[in-house]
């Protein structure tokens, strides 16, 4: 179940009644990040008409997927421009990071300043807007975490801070039903891969451990049924798991597979979520059949096999290898193929590229200590 610490609105049509909250926080001028089509499409749009009533709203979608320092500046020119006293973000991940990088990096408008900004990498520790964030899909978990991803270029930040966290969300499970088949796979395996990162990340605790299994046990199950025939029933499940991977994977941070994902991305168009699972599984298998000699310092061997334990219980797998071959499995029930060849990564030389770019801070929360070798032959085995 959804914790109650924090102010989460969670139903079919919640939605409609943003307005609601919007009058309680006392807001009468509300700048809306939105996607320029899924906020229609997904029927997030039928909250507007109660809105307007009570506040001024101007709606701003001007950005790209993957949030873009060029595409930021313009949006606190809006900010500025139209001085609003709370940030709604309705979307993907990409809109509802874009909604708390506004609230994050107001009254900056001068680009060369921002990426300073950026750059430096600052804690968020204050803002002076309200923020709300609603979910369009089930898996990016932004609407539960105090980070968000920017780019300079080609280069990933990740900006955090207290501050990030909104002050309610609205989990709306009929959102999600109108997405593509293919997004509701990749938004979907996102949100499994940051509960099983969780639990092996060194940066968990017990409550990311407790957070992470409550996701999974709804996710794994779910997700198949949510991609293929998208019933309500799916989608309330998915909602509530990718809340929790959320709230885990905020405590923990991510690992390996999520850091080397946005290679994927960055130069081959693959879409986040599938970006992570083509080496989740290799990952999973790795990590399950790891010695404790071979775990990071400070990594306690039974916490770790523990962790793994649940993973595979999860997979309905008793050893590493089945646990990697039905993690591909529901991959491919779900319509993504998990070899590189599919995705346009066809030599090993590529595949150096990708290790060579990953983020070191991001291995550094991983339990098993890789070396670029040992990561290159662990992705090159998905050819």
């Amino acid at each position: 179940m959804i914790p109650n610490d924090r102010d989460v609105r969670f139903g079919d049509d919640a939605i409609l009644d943003t307005w609601q909250l919007v009058s309680k926080m006392d807001a009468r001028r509300v700048v809306l990040v939105c996607g320029k089509h899924a906020f229609d499409a997904s029927g997030a749009s039928r909250c507007l008409g109660d809105l307007k009533r009570v506040a001024e709203v101007r709606r701003w979608s001007d950005f790209t997927p993957n949030t873009d320092a060029a595409d930021l500046a313009r949006g606190l020119r809006v900010v500025e421009d139209f001085a609003p006293d709370l940030v709604l973000g309705i979307g993907g991940g990409s809109a509802m990071d874009m909604a708390k990088l506004l609230c994050a990096y107001r009254g900056v408008t001068d680009a060369g300043r921002l990426d300073d900004a950026i750059r430096a990498g600052a804690a968020v520790t204050e803002r002076s807007s309200k923020l709300v964030l609603a979910p369009t899909t089930s898996g990016s978990g932004s609407e539960a975490t105090r980070f968000a991803v920017v780019y300079i270029g080609d280069q990933k930040y990740s900006i955090a801070g207290d501050a990030m966290l909104p002050d309610a969300v609205v989990l709306d499970p009929a959102l999600t039903l109108t997405a593509s088949p293919y997004q509701r796979a990749t938004s979907g395996i996102d949100a499994i891969a940051q509960a099983v990162e969780s639990l092996w990340a060194t940066g968990a605790d017990d409550t990311s451990r407790a957070f992470a299994r409550d996701a999974l046990s709804y996710l794994v199950p779910a997700l198949p049924v949510f991609v293929n025939t998208g019933s309500p029933e799916s989608s309330r499940d998915m909602a509530q798991g990718a809340h929790l991977a959320g709230r885990a994977i905020d405590i923990s941070r991510t690992t390996a597979a999520h850091a080397l994902s946005y290679g994927f991305t960055k130069s081959y168009g693959v879409s986040h979520g599938h970006a992570v699972a083509l080496t989740l599984g290799s990952f999973i298998e790795a990590h399950a059949a790891a010695a404790p000699e071979s775990l990071r310092p400070g990594v306690d061997p039974d916490t770790h096999a523990a962790a793994m334990r649940d993973i595979l219980a999860q997979l309905g797998a008793d050893t590493p290898a089945k646990a990697r071959a039905r993690f591909t499995e529901l991959a491919e029930t779900c319509g993504m193929s998990l070899r590189l060849p599919d995705v346009g990564v066809t030599t090993r030389l590529q595949v150096a590229d990708l290790t060579s770019r990953i983020n070191a801070e991001r291995l550094g929360n991983n339990p098993v200590a890789f070396t670029v070798d040992q990561l290159t032959d662990l992705v090159a085995s998905a050819f």
